[in-house]
């Protein structure tokens, strides 16, 4: 795959030629502020290759602290690179509200896609979709989901220069090695192509459409990133359940204390 190394001596010289065409100093502030934030994301692999601004795009959408305004303007920003770098085709299209304005796909429905995949005996996009909404994975890093990988039932997950470790449940677990089986699946990424290459979003995303008429969910709600976004709110439930139990806990621990503490009292008195 070709990549084009994105080094500070070549944003220099970009950032010199626009200098000289007249974009004025504020602009120019601005323009450095956003490649060189673009480039902190990509340590320590400082490559550009032609799916990474599109890969920064999602990142931003899915992590809500960007305004779509504050988006499009840093995209427009490295599109201009790309093009003083000779790679026009790297670029990638701003945000259309309807990107960020998603209705959410409850947890109601998703159960219901999973149920028609498995009576339509669609495997690959029923455990697909589990991964994601179970694991919190994105597409991308799909193929981090090896044999070994489920076999061990953790590993660690590499996303732009960061690690996270995933546990897989013990329930996820046996039915993918039990996929893995039938399908005579021994090592390589679990979800693959027919060509063994790897699952574009669009193909996942018109699957998970195919599945929407019969699940009675409605065909915009059917994408990855909701998936996420309902990992994500699980997550958060979870969270606040754990620290109510907590707080509960703290509280009779702060009550036996002084059940002690009167007890004592009575005694010296």
């Amino acid at each position: 795959m070709k990549t084009i190394p994105f080094d500070i001596e070549t944003i220099n010289t970009f950032l010199s030629m626009k200098e000289k065409i007249g974009l004025k100093k504020d602009t120019i502030v601005e323009y450095r502020r956003v490649l060189l934030h673009f480039r902190e994301e990509l340590l320590p692999d400082v490559e550009l290759k032609p799916n990474t601004l599109l890969q920064w795009k999602e990142k931003m959408i899915n992590e809500g602290k960007f305004s779509t305004r504050s988006i499009n303007r840093s995209l427009a920003i490295i599109n201009q690179f790309l093009d003083f770098v000779g790679e026009r085709n790297w670029q990638v299209a701003g945000i259309h509200p309807n990107e960020v304005q998603m209705e959410p796909l409850r947890r109601e429905e998703y159960i219901r896609l999973l149920q028609v995949a498995k009576k339509q005996n669609k495997e690959q996009i029923y455990f697909i979709m589990k991964t994601i909404c179970v694991l919190g994975v994105s597409v991308r890093e799909l193929p981090q989901i090896t044999v070994s990988f489920v076999q061990a039932g953790y590993g660690t997950i590499l996303t732009d220069s960061k690690s996270r470790t995933v546990v897989i449940p013990i329930p996820l677990q046996s039915e993918l090695l039990d996929y893995c089986n039938r399908k005579g699946i021994k090592e390589e990424p679990i979800f693959c192509s027919q060509r063994n290459k790897e699952i574009h979003r669009t193909v996942i995303i018109s699957w998970m459409k195919q599945l929407c008429v019969l699940a009675d969910v409605k065909p915009e709600k059917a994408n990855p990133r909701n998936l996420l976004k309902l990992y994500e709110q699980t997550q958060e439930e979870l969270q606040k359940k754990v620290s109510f139990l907590i707080q509960q806990s703290y509280q009779k621990v702060l009550e036996a204390e002084d059940i002690l503490i009167f007890a004592e009292e009575i005694n010296q008195s």
